[in-house]
This record gives C-alpha cells, sequence and structure tokens, in this order.
C-alpha cells in the first residue's frame, strides 16, 4: 500500500507499505532497491539507513525535520512516512493526514488523488470513498461534481447515472429527474397557473336633451354731437403769380341715435317643446387579462436557483452543482459556498477546491481547517482544525505552533478550560498565560479573580501576592492594602501582623510608623469590629473604606475578601460586582473578567450568559460579538458554531447565510382595449335678430372760403374770392337692419373607433430577511423581537445599541428587563453601573438597594436593601415599600 515514486510519479517494482521509489521491499523506503524499514537512498538493507549499498542500522528517522519513527523524507510526523511534510502512518505523498497517503493533501486513508477528505479517492477535491472524479461527494464516482454514488457523468445527484445533470438513478440521458430515463430532459417538474379575466365589456348611451332659450336686450345707441375742425388747402396757382388757399368748415353734427328693438335676440337652441336630443352610443371592451400567477419551468433537481441548470435540491448561484443548499459553482454535498468556477465537496465548505467538513480557504482537505490567505490562493492544508498554511495533522497554528486546547472558545494554546485568552491556562475566562484558576487578567496566577502576575491565592489586585483580596504587591496575607506586608488587614507597606496602619510596623493593631506592639482592636477612623483599619469599615481585617464583612481591601464593599470597590459578594477584585471572584465591572455572576456581562466566565462585555469572549452576546461559548446562541465566532449570528457574520442557523463559515429571502414576479402580458364611440347630432336653432332703425339727426351748414394771395415786395396781398356755405342738411329716420329671421339646423355625425393595448405590467415584491428574526433596529442584530438604533442581541430589547438578554432599554445592558441607563448588569435595575437585582441608581450593586443621589452621581453602594449613598451592608436607612 502507499507506494509511489519521487515527486508523486509512479513507483514500480515495491513490495510493502509507504515505500517512494521503485524495487523496494519494506516500509517507508525513500529510493530504490532498498530492503527494510525507513531507508533513504539506493540499495540498503536494514533500519534508518541513509546513503547507499548500506547494511545494518541507523537512525530511528532518516531525512530532515522528522518527527516519530522510521521517516524518511522531509518534516513528517508519525510512523513510516517517506514524503514530506505528512502527519500519520506510512504516508508518501506531501502533506497529508492519515495513513497510507501517496498523493499530496489528503485526510484519510490511501488516498491517491489530491485534496480528498476520506478513503481510497484517486480524484481530487472528493469527499468520501473511491472517488476518482473531481469534487464529488460520496462514493465510487468516476464523473465530476456528483453528490451521490457510481455515476459516471458530471453534476449527478443520486445514484449510477451516466448522463449529467441528472437527479435519481440510472438515467443515462441529461437533465432528467427520476429513474431509467434514457432520453433529455424527462420527469421534470414544473407549474403553470394563469387565471384569465375575459374582456370586460363597457357600453354607452348618453342622452342629452337640448332647449336651450337665449334672449338678449341692448339699449339705444347714443352718439353725442360731434364734428370736424376746418380743412385748410392751398398751392393752386391764381394764374396772375398768385396763390389760392382757403379752408372747408368746420362741419358739425347733431346727436345721432341707434334704436335697437327688444328683445334684440330671441334664439331658442333646440326646439322649444323639448323633443331635440343628442344621443351619443358606443361600446368598448377591456381585455382578455391573462394573469400567470405560477410560472416555474422544468428544471433539473427541486427547487434550484443556479443559473446554469444543477441537480439536487435548494442549489443557488452562478453555476452548475449537486446535492443540497449548494451555492456557487461547480459544488457537491451539503451547504457549500464555492469563490469563482472551482467548486467544493463535502459538507458547509466556503471557498474553492476543498473536500471535507467546515473548512475555509483554497486548496484544503479535512475538517475545520482556516487558511489566512485570499480564495484564489492555496493552502495546502490536510487534517483537523489547523490554521495557516502549508500544514498537515491536527490542531496546528503554524508550523510550530498549535491551536490544541480542552474547552470552547479559548484564543490560544494548551488550555484546559474555556474562553481563556492566552496559552496554558487551567480554568476558564482568564486574560493571560499560565493560570490556574478562572477570570484571571495577567499572567502566572494560582487563584481566580487576580488583576496582576504572580499571584497566589484570589482576589488580589497587584503582583506577587501570597493570599487573598490583597490591593498592592508582594503581600503575604489577607486584606492588605499596600505593598510588602505579612499579615492579615494591613494599610500601608512593610507591616507584619493585624489591623496595622502606617508602615514597618509589627504588631497588631497599631498606628504610625516602625512600632512594635498592639494598639487597639481596630485603627483608622469609624470602624466597628476587630483588626479593621482604613475608615468606616464594619466586620473582621477590613482594610479599606466603608467595607462590610470580611478581609475586604476595596471601598464600600459587602462580603468576604473583595479587593475593588463597590461589590457585594466574594473575592470580587472588580467595581460594582454582584457575585464571586468577579475582575471586571459591573458583573452580575461569577468569574467575569469583562465589563457589564450577567452570567460567568465571560471575559468579554455586556453579555448574558456564560463563557463568552466577545461582547453583546446573549448564550453560551461566543467568541464573536452581538451573537445569540452558542459557540459562535463570528458576529452577529443566530444559531450555533457559526464562523461567519449576519448568519441564522448552524455550522455557517460564509456571511449573510441561513436567510430567508422570498421574491415574487408576475408579469401581466399585454392586455388589449377596443372603443367605438357614434352619435347623429342634428339641432335646430331658431329666432329673430331685432331690428335696427337709426333715428333723425341734423349736418350743419359748412362753410367754404376761398382766397388769392399776392406777393409783393411790400408784404402779401390777400383777395378773397369766395366766401359762403353748403347745408344745412336733416337726415330723416331709417331702418339700418331689419327684424332676422334665424332657422338653422347643426348636423354632425360623430363616429370615433379605437383599440390597442396595456403594458405589458410588471407586479410582484422582494422580501430579503435581515439577520435574526423581526428584529427592527436600524444595525443588524441577532436574536428575536429586538429594536433601537444600534445592534443587540437577545429577546424583546429596546434601546440605543449594546444591548445582550431580555427586555432591556438604554445603552450597554446586559441581563433581563433593565432599564434607563448604561453599563448594567443583572434583573430588574433601573440607573446606570450596576449589577444585582432591583437597585435604583448609579453605581450600585447587590439587592434591593436605592441611591437618594442625582441619577447622574456615583452613590457607591453594595449589600442589600440599602437607601443612600456610601453605603454597604444591610438595610441601611431601609423602608417597607
Amino acid at each position: 500500500f502507499a507506494n509511489t515514486g519521487p515527486h508523486l510519479s509512479a513507483g514500480l517494482a515495491n513490495i510493502g507499505l509507504a515505500n517512494t521509489g521503485s524495487h523496494n521491499l519494506g516500509l517507508g523506503n525513500f529510493g530504490d532497491d532498498n530492503i527494510g524499514v525507513a531507508n533513504t537512498g539506493t540499495g540498503n538493507i536494514g533500519i534508518g539507513l541513509t546513503g547507499d549499498h548500506q547494511i545494518g542500522f541507523g537512525a530511528l528517522n532518516t531525512g530532515t525535520g522528522n518527527i516519530g519513527l522510521f521517516n524518511s523524507g522531509t518534516n513528517n510526523i508519525g510512523l513510516f512516512n517517506s514524503g514530506a511534510g505528512n502527519f500519520g502512518i506510512a504516508n508518501s505523498g506531501a502533506t497529508n493526514t492519515g495513513i497510507a497517503n501517496t498523493g499530496t493533501t489528503n485526510t484519510g486513508v490511501l488516498n491517491t488523488g489530491a485534496l480528498n477528505t476520506g478513503w481510497g479517492n484517486t480524484g481530487t477535491a472528493n469527499t468520501g470513498f473511491y472517488n476518482s472524479g473531481t469534487t464529488n461527494t460520496g462514493i465510487a464516482n468516476p464523473g465530476n461534481t456528483n453528490t451521490g454514488a457510481y455515476n459516471t457523468g458530471t453534476t449527478n445527484t443520486g445514484i449510477a447515472n451516466p448522463g449529467n445533470t441528472n437527479t435519481g438513478a440510472f438515467n443515462t440521458g441529461n437533465m432528467n429527474n427520476g429513474i431509467l430515463w434514457r432520453a433529455d430532459s424527462h420527469g421534470l417538474l414544473g407549474a403553470t397557473y394563469t387565471i384569465t379575466i375575459p374582456e370586460i365589456p363597457a357600453a354607452l348611451d348618453v342622452k342629452i336633451p337640448i332647449n336651450i332659450p337665449i334672449t338678449a336686450s341692448i339699449t339705444p345707441i347714443n352718439i353725442a354731437p360731434f364734428g370736424i375742425d376746418p380743412v385748410p388747402f392751398s398751392g393752386m396757382n391764381d394764374g396772375l403769380g398768385g396763390d389760392i388757399e382757403g379752408w372747408i368748415g368746420p362741419i358739425a353734427f347733431s346727436p345721432i341715435v341707434l334704436d335697437i328693438a327688444n328683445p334684440a335676440i330671441n334664439l331658442n337652441i333646440g326646439n322649444p317643446d323639448g323633443s331635440t336630443v343628442i344621443d351619443i352610443g358606443g361600446t368598448a371592451g377591456l381585455g382578455p387579462i391573462q394573469m400567470p400567477l405560477v410560472d416555474i419551468p422544468a428544471t433539473p433537481g427541486f427547487f434550484n436557483f443556479s443559473g446554469p441548470p444543477s441537480s439536487g435540491f435548494f442549489n443557488s448561484g452562478t453555476g452548475s452543482s449537486s446535492g443540497f443548499f449548494n451555492i456557487g459553482a461547480n459544488n457537491s454535498g451539503l451547504r457549500n459556498i464555492s469563490d469563482g468556477i472551482l467548486g467544493n465537496s463535502g459538507f458547509n465548505n466556503v471557498g474553492s477546491l476543498q473536500s471535507g467538513l467546515t473548512n475555509l480557504g483554497n486548496g484544503i482537505s479535512g475538517w475545520g481547517n482556516v487558511s489566512p490567505l485570499d480564495f484564489s490562493d492555496s493552502a495546502t492544508i490536510s487534517g483537523f482544525r489547523n490554521a495557516g498554511t502549508d500544514l498537515a495533522g491536527l490542531l496546528r497554528d503554524g508550523a510550530n505552533s498549535t491551536t490544541f486546547n480542552i474547552g470552547l472558545e479559548n484564543l490560544g494554546a494548551l488550555n484546559l478550560g474555556s474562553v481563556n485568552t492566552g496559552d496554558l491556562n487551567l480554568g476558564s475566562g482568564n486574560a493571560g498565560s499560565f493560570n490556574g484558576g478562572s477570570a484571571n487578567i495577567g499572567s502566572l496566577n494560582l487563584g481566580s479573580a487576580n488583576i496582576g502576575s504572580l499571584n497566589l491565592g484570589s482576589a488580589n489586585i497587584g503582583s506577587l501576592n501570597l493570599g487573598l483580596a490583597n490591593a498592592g504587591s508582594h503581600n503575604l496575607g489577607l486584606a492588605n492594602t499596600g505593598n510588602h506586608n505579612l499579615g492579615l488587614a494591613n494599610v500601608g507597606d512593610a507591616n507584619i501582623g493585624f489591623g496595622n496602619t502606617g508602615t514597618g510596623n509589627i504588631g497588631i493593631g497599631l498606628t504610625g510608623d516602625h512600632q512594635i506592639g498592639f494598639g487597639d482592636a481596630n485603627t483608622g477612623t469609624g470602624n466597628i469590629g476587630l483588626f479593621n483599619s482604613g475608615t468606616n469599615n464594619v466586620g473582621f481585617f477590613n482594610s479599606g473604606t466603608g467595607n462590610f464583612g470580611i478581609a475586604n481591601s476595596g471601598s464600600y464593599n459587602t462580603g468576604i475578601a473583595n479587593a475593588g470597590t463597590t461589590n457585594t459578594g466574594f473575592f470580587n477584585s472588580g467595581a460594582v460586582n454582584t457575585g464571586l471572584a468577579n475582575t471586571g465591572a459591573a458583573n452580575t455572576g461569577l468569574y467575569n473578567a469583562g465589563q457589564a456581562n450577567t452570567g460567568s466566565f465571560n471575559p468579554g462585555d455586556h453579555n448574558t450568559g456564560d463563557f463568552n469572549s466577545g461582547s453583546f452576546n446573549t448564550g453560551y461559548f461566543n467568541g464573536g460579538n452581538y451573537n445569540t446562541g452558542i459557540a459562535n465566532t463570528g458576529d452577529i449570528n443566530t444559531g450555533a458554531f457559526n464562523s461567519g457574520n449576519y448568519s441564522n442557523g448552524f455550522l455557517w463559515r460564509g456571511d449573510h447565510q441561513g436567510l430567508i429571502g422570498v421574491s415574487y414576479t408576475m408579469t401581466i402580458p399585454e392586455i388589449p382595449y377596443r372603443y367605438d364611440i357614434h352619435s347623429d347630432v342634428l339641432i335646430p336653432i331658431t329666432g329673430t335678430i331685432g331690428e335696427i332703425v337709426q333715428e333723425k339727426f341734423h349736418i350743419y351748414a359748412i362753410p367754404i372760403v376761398v382766397n388769392a394771395v399776392q406777393q409783393t415786395p411790400v408784404g402779401p396781398i390777400v383777395t378773397n374770392l369766395y366766401n359762403s356755405a353748403i347745408g344745412p342738411w336733416d337726415i330723416e329716420q331709417s331702418t339700418v337692419q331689419p327684424a332676422t329671421r334665424i332657422d338653422y339646423v347643426i348636423n354632425q355625425i360623430l363616429d370615433y373607433p379605437g383599440a390597442g393595448t396595456v403594458g405589458p405590467i410588471t407586479i410582484g415584491f422582494d422580501f430579503q430577511q435581515s439577520p435574526g428574526f423581526f428584529n427592527s433596529t436600524d444595525a443588524p442584530s441577532s436574536g428575536f423581537f429586538n429594536a433601537g438604533a444600534g445592534s443587540s442581541s437577545g429577546l424583546f430589547n429596546d434601546g440605543i445599541a449594546g444591548l445582550s438578554g431580555w427586555r432591556n432599554a438604554g445603552t450597554n445592558l446586559s441581563g433581563i428587563w433593565n432599564d434607563g441607563g448604561t453599563e448594567t448588569s443583572g434583573l430588574l435595575n433601573s440607573g446606570s453601573l450596576q449589577s444585582g437585582l432591583l437597585n435604583v441608581g448609579n453605581t450600585i450593586s447587590g439587592i434591593y438597594n436605592t441611591s437618594t443621589a442625582n441619577p447622574a452621581t456615583q452613590a457607591f453602594v453594595s449589600g442589600i436593601a440599602n437607601l443612600g449613598i456610601e453605603l454597604s451592608g444591610f438595610f441601611h436607612n431601609f423602608r417597607l415599600p
């Protein structure tokens, strides 16, 4: 098995396993004519020999960079590998993961091809068994891009189809659905349903009676007296060397009156008896109207929406595929997304030329591998959950590192736990490396909720502390505030003992510097209890300010061993937390290193749930942001195990997957119409126009003067030749216009026929679901029924942005039913920077506390049922509701 020649050429006459070369007898030999195990060279007899014609035993591995036993070749890990970069047993090819693979970049057993995942594949990028073609998913497919078994054709879904693009079995034709079709395009399902509306007729019958009397009266027209000025004349020669000149006029008229008999106009349009009618008639029609409600053409497969034909079910994209729910060209299998013309086989791969499950990139076989390169560049990866290029094996992150963790959503390597950021942590929610415990921010801590490094204990703020709740560095003990203290509840530096305030004291309850002995049971101011240092503490061994409980070193804490401020609970080193061992701020729960989380072990911020390393998530083990669900490493997903973004569902590696898109269009063909309007218009016009009479008027006498003008040296000499008048005259009454009889008929035939079409008309709708379900936020959100301006996760949240959980209103909130502020976690809180339950105000932890300050003012309240500001403990100023 698994014998090959150099550079993946054909080896000859080998007997054994994983020999690279010819005429070898044995296992893992690299060269020719070798007998034995893992020899490199020619004519060797033995184990691990390097060179030619040697006999005996050499190294356990020959070649370069091999790890394991009896490997020859380069950079192999395992047993009896003779190729390059292999992981497993008896591989003679390159970059294979598995057993006895002679090809390249295969994951599985006995694959001689390339980029296969499975057993005995001789082709390329197949997922399954004994496939000799390319990008097949299934068993023994000699063809290409098939989903099923024994298909010799291309792009088939089913069994033993010699043809192409068939869905079914034993089809020798092409593009068929069903069994045993020999021709093309048989068994295809299509559907058409058209509603036909017959012609819609219309009739016009309009009768307009015409009987319009028209009468008009006009008053007499009076023209006032008027005249014409004298009209001079001159220029005629008198024959004696002079000129003739003179004038005519003036001419004067008396008033002129035109008398119009009334009624001046007396007409009737139509017969006065009402018998005149305009009759307009016509017919029209619209249609028939064809409405194709359903028009699904008969195509191969079922419910495919790809450009070229595909087989299978619900495939879409720009190219042909087989299988189920694939997007893109040349895919087989289930839910693969291809980039370009090179497809994938298997399940849920995104990229090109891949086989296996949930890979992302190009040139990959196996399961869950990720390439950092563009989809156009081959990564050459085989195996399980590798990240990088040119890798084979399991959980590798580059040539010399690993992604191996036991847990979920770790960002780092060799962690035992979940949501750690760093390496070699034992616990969950750590931000650092080499921690033993949970929710540490720092490295090399043994304990939980430490902010710093090299602490042995819990809830320390600082480094190199041995103990609990120390606020400082190099302390040995409990609740010390300062550095280099040995003991409990010391405030200051280098103290040994209990409750000392100052520097360099040895004893109990001392106040000052460098003292030895016993002082008061409490030091500081306003403390109640024993061995408290600081101010206004109640309890034992408190060294901060305003604490209630035991061994608190911070301020306004209620509980035990809190090193932060305004915490309610145990071992909290952060601020305003309610719970256990929180190193962040405003958390409600356990071991949260982030801010405003409701839950446990959240290194991220504003999460509702557990083990979220991202932010604004509702659920568990989410490494991305704004997810609703479980173990999503992408952003704004609703579901589980999604590494892509903006998706609904499970195991999506691409973006915008699992979103419901519904579109529907209907094209109504051209709709014919016709009309024909006809009318015979016959309208008589009868009547009279009254008589017009000019009354008598007078023209007065018109003077006429003619003179002769002689020009002399002494001046002109004027001689009157004529000076008289003509007229006057009297113009007698006369009839200007006699009465006129009108008898006229309007006779017009109107005929307007016509026809045409309307359309075609296309109507429809296009709905594309956004991430989540029934969200109405302005920015994308995951979850259900969220509203507001920004992105959120969870259910029924309505606020500005950054909400997780259920029914929260505000900004950057987690939990359930919190209202009105920002940076709050828990349940039924109102205000900002809160954790816990039923609190009202700003900067509050605990249960049922109420601030008396302005909502914008920090109250610093922890505990249960307190009323006021700067309080810790229980029932301060408590009033029953």
